[in-house]
């Protein structure tokens, strides 16, 4: 399974401004396409910030990086700049992504969402991509988003908006993603265990991952205070979905049953 890093760039995420929804979003369905989401990270739109993080999810055996937020026209908004620096490669005026914002930006006059199409110095902004780029189309916003293969691996870098986010990876992304990633089969279940210490299931857990290779679980509460009982959300992933199935179902009986013949402690 590969690993993919997700960096979600924007001071409006670290100072509070912006929740961070993307980043879930996209953990969700990389999960479900077989991929192993192995960090997310929330860098400043500073470019040596973005920089190193890049560096850093290379470093760490990443060959699927995505990034979002900071393609717009605005002076912070410095992902390309980044992505550009951190693969050694120039940042230029793309005559096709020019064509894009241009035809954009005309189709938003007509429609009245702006009150002029020229194409300014900070809309041209949006136009300059990493050499060797390819463009992703934007079906709602007025920035491509790009697709780069680095020699460590590749780039998806998508807008912050979430609807164009959701647009461009479901039209672009996801058939390029499961090529990179393989045909895989994914599987969740959610068992509620009954138990109300995580301390007590937390050995469990780990006795049955070890127990039951490919399988990841997770407990989860499902209410604070009294009363409280923890659920405990089964995965796996693989090629075959029969193997999947096996996996998660083995997982399930032998957590049940580990639950089951704890110890239990009584006070004297």
């Amino acid at each position: 399974m590969k690993r993919v890093e997700i960096i979600a760039i924007g001071r409006e995420i670290l100072n509070g401004q912006t929740l961070d929804t993307n980043s879930n979003w996209l953990a969700k369905r990389i999960t479900a396409l077989g991929g192993i989401v192995g960090r997310i990270c929330i860098p400043d739109d500073d470019v040596k910030a973005i920089v190193q993080e890049i560096k850093t999810s290379f470093g760490n055996g990443t060959e699927v990086i995505i990034t979002t937020g900071g393609l717009g026209p605005t002076f912070d908004d410095k992902t390309l700049a980044g992505i550009a620096e951190a693969t050694e490669r120039p940042l230029t005026l793309d005559p096709d992504a020019l064509a894009f914002v241009t035809k954009r930006y005309q189709e938003f006059y007509e429609q009245e969402f702006v009150e002029d199409p020229a194409i300014t110095p900070p809309r041209e902004k949006m136009a300059h991509v990493p050499e060797g780029s390819e463009l992703l189309d934007n079906s709602v916003g007025t920035a491509p988003a790009v697709f780069l293969k680095a020699p460590q691996g590749v780039i998806f870098a998508l807008p912050g908006v979430p609807k164009e986010m959701h647009a461009i990876f479901e039209q672009s992304v996801l058939p390029r993603l499961t090529e990179i990633l393989g045909p895989q089969a994914y599987q969740e279940e959610v068992v509620n265990t009954g138990l109300g210490d995580e301390s007590v299931i937390a050995g469990i857990v780990d006795q049955v991952m070890k127990q039951v290779p490919g399988t990841y679980l997770k407990s989860k509460a499902t209410q604070f205070g009294a009363g409280m009982e923890l659920e405990v959300i089964i995965t796996a992933a693989s090629p075959e979905e029969g193997e999947v199935n096996e996996r998660v179902q083995e997982a399930k009986r032998l957590l049940l049953e580990l639950i089951k013949v704890r110890p239990t402690h009584t006070g004297g």
